[in-house]
């Protein structure tokens, strides 16, 4: 009932002209570009001393981001069937959640959730989940996969290549199977890629990213130009990193941004969208680029006056909805052939 209430709420202001326009007006002042909502989303976030994450332990940080965008989440889209299931992982079974649409083609996503490798899962994603599986119209099998610092990297690789081998296995050949996943979970989905192409098993026809991580080493000029005021913030990404990666891990090694070009050629032709105002998006730009430089198929999109995480505000963000759902067609226009 809480969650109903609020995300009424929520959606009532951010359908307001004058609401939008006065929350938004000083944050637009110094962004003119920001995306009208997006202003007054953040300023909500201001009034309501939502607090940082890096604030926070792992632990309550977790809690605290199963509810923070609850709000701006889009409707609960219907599916024929929803199917709770595991695969073998390399330190036990990994849950799978499997979303099929009511009008499925045959093709097939495996998706991984954000969250820096730290927070998030498969039931505070569900939604979004659901979104990419209706609009793409292919069934979308949604991982769990370990997070840091309990496990730290590369567990969730290990268990995200895992997980692909196993469900890949089972799509039928007639079918085309994609990997996706959005922030963290597109970070996953290159390191599928290419450790699929790498082991000789099936591999992705396709890979989707949304406003992914690529570079570990944190060089990225947009991580200073859009450090903070967007929810994702530098010190919030250097939190992650120190959670997830700990002290020893090689970044230029674990940062696809810095892959040979020979672990890049011929990989799955890419469906990418990055936003204005992410501090990721010049190395999702950059990603992008280079793999059109190398022969890859691409499909970009930089999309104006949006931040990072827009796919979790597309219920009320019509900006964020109108990304989302193209980056999707993309996809699907690729699986497709």
């Amino acid at each position: 009932m809480r969650d109903t209430i609020l995300r009424a709420a929520v959606r009532g202001i951010l359908g307001t002209g004058p609401l939008v326009r006065a929350l938004g007006a000083s944050r637009r002042r110094r962004a003119p570009t920001l995306d009208p909502q997006v202003a007054a989303v953040l300023a909500l976030e201001r009034l309501a001393r939502v607090p940082s994450l890096d604030s926070l332990s792992p632990a309550d940080a977790r809690r605290t981001a199963a509810e923070g965008l609850s709000a701006l989440d889009p409707d609960v889209a219907a599916m024929a069937r929803v199917i709770d299931t595991t695969v073998p992982g390399p330190a036990g079974a990994l849950a799978v959640r499997t979303f099929v649409p009511v009008d499925a083609t045959p093709h097939w996503i495996v998706y991984f959730h954000g969250g820096g490798g730290v927070i998030g899962s498969v039931a505070s994603s569900e939604r979004a989940t659901r979104l990419v599986a209706a609009r793409a119209r292919c069934t979308v099998a949604s991982v769990e996969y370990r997070l840091g610092p309990e496990h730290p990297h590369p567990a969730a690789i290990d268990d995200a290549v895992a997980a692909f081998a196993a469900l890949a296995a089972d799509v039928p050949a007639r079918a085309r199977v994609a990997v996706a996943g959005d922030s963290f979970g597109g970070y996953l989905a290159t390191c599928v890629d290419r450790a699929a192409r790498a082991a000789g098993t099936r591999r992705p026809d396709a890979q989707g990213l949304l406003y992914p991580i690529t570079d570990y080493t944190m060089s990225s000029p947009s991580l200073d130009r859009n450090a903070d005021g967007y929810i994702m913030t530098r010190s919030l990404i250097a939190w992650f990193r120190t959670h997830y990666a700990g002290s020893d891990a090689d970044l230029h090694a674990m940062s696809p941004a810095f892959w040979l070009d020979d672990a890049l050629r011929g990989a799955a032709p890419a469906a990418i969208a990055t936003a204005e105002f992410d501090p990721l998006v010049d190395e999702g730009d950059a990603y992008a680029a280079r793999l059109a430089r190398l022969g890859v198929p691409v499909r970009h999109r930089r999309v104006a006056g949006l931040i990072h995480g827009f796919v979790s505000m597309t219920g009320a963000v019509r900006a964020a909805r109108a990304a989302t759902d193209a980056f999707c067609d993309d996809l699907a226009a690729l699986l497709a052939g």
